[in-house]
């Protein structure tokens, strides 16, 4: 009786067929296909949100820089990403001899959609004022932006919309 439950135990079949196999294999690309689309999309917002909040920690950087050092700091917007410098004669435009603070290009896929402030170009006082108050709008295509605004006092938020 052993000899015939041990011959039983080892002719017993082992794994997985190819049908199972194949079943298993269409189940994760139905999952993978259903999953990756949003995946990219919140990827993007994701790229978005980190270049609103890199944004706005860079204008809080500039407005504290001129408060500390007492010089006027000035903030120039592009399609393509933003320029801090020190406005040692006040024209809003980095000349030769200005310091550049901080130079910086947004992510892939995102871009400034539109801006209030005059020129593109907006000013924080040694005061910590900010000199035109206005907001700037990043996009990545689809999807609503995200706003970047600066207050008459400097204080700076970040809003959907």
């Amino acid at each position: 009786m052993m000899k015939a439950f041990q011959k039983k135990c080892l002719t017993t079949r082992r794994g997985f067929t190819l049908v199972e196999i194949m079943t298993v294999v269409a189940i994760i690309g139905i999952l993978a296909s259903i999953s990756v689309p949003g995946f990219y999309a919140w990827r993007a917002s994701a790229r978005l949100r980190g270049a609103s909040l890199d944004l706005m920690s860079d204008l809080s950087m500039a407005r504290m820089h001129a408060v500390k050092k007492g010089e006027e700091v000035s903030v120039r917007f592009a399609t393509e990403g933003y320029k801090m410098f020190i406005d040692a004669n006040n024209d809003g435009a980095p000349n030769a001899g200005e310091e550049i603070l901080r130079q910086k290009s947004y992510p892939p896929g995102v871009a400034m959609r539109q801006t209030t402030f005059t020129d593109a170009k907006t000013a924080f006082h040694p005061s910590g004022a900010v000199c035109p108050a206005g907001s700037v709008g990043l996009g990545r295509g689809t999807g609503s932006p995200m706003r970047i605004i600066v207050n008459l006092v400097g204080r700076i938020r970040v809003a959907k919309g």
